[in-house]
């Protein structure tokens, strides 16, 4: 299966454990970073948001990724995806015409 191939390459899974996530303790700012980048911003963007500098953010992701033990930043919003560390926001219908 494609999909299970390329998330096996971006989640580097211990032997034995397949997709099981341990619970990791995330701060209030390397959650924030990673509902962020969920919704496609950049680190500078991130900064920009959090009023902070550009390397801070990267220093969290830095964090993020050690903590979820994966090599990129999307494998680690995957892993907070999973482990309910943040999560998807329902979409809500651009019609809101209701019928007359």
């Amino acid at each position: 299966m494609k999909t299970q191939q390329t998330l096996e390459t971006l989640v580097e899974d211990a032997p034995g454990s397949a997709m099981l996530t341990p619970l990791v303790q995330l701060t209030t700012k390397e959650t924030q970073a990673l509902e962020w980048c969920l919704k496609g911003k950049t680190s500078w963007e991130i900064a920009r948001i959090q009023s902070c500098s550009e390397s801070t953010i990267n220093f969290h992701f830095s964090n993020i990724r050690r903590k979820f033990a994966v090599r990129s930043r999307n494998a680690a919003v995957f892993r907070a995806l999973e482990s309910g560390a943040i999560t998807v926001e329902p979409l809500q219908s651009r019609d809101t015409h209701e019928p007359d």
